[in-house]
């Protein structure tokens, strides 16, 4: 005798659609950190690492620095 889990289908979600939009949009910072993985060509990288290493700061303030301002303009 096995079990099996009866699977319902469900809607793929399309690309940039979530579930729960209203939801996302009301919610409060919670503090917690995200991980965001962005696809970079190598050459750009290389450079944008090496003027945050001589400017004494790292990838994720300048990103994180250059989002609030784009969200400012853009909310």
């Amino acid at each position: 005798m096995s079990l099996q889990k009866k699977h319902e289908a469900k809607k793929m979600m399309a690309f940039g659609e979530h579930r729960d939009v209203q939801k996302v949009l009301e919610s409060k910072p919670t503090g917690k950190t995200k991980r965001v993985n962005v696809n970079l060509d190598e050459e750009l990288h290389t450079r944008f690492k090496s003027v945050c290493a001589r400017k004494g700061t790292s990838i994720s303030k300048v990103l994180e620095d250059h989002i609030h301002e784009w969200l400012k303009v853009n909310e």
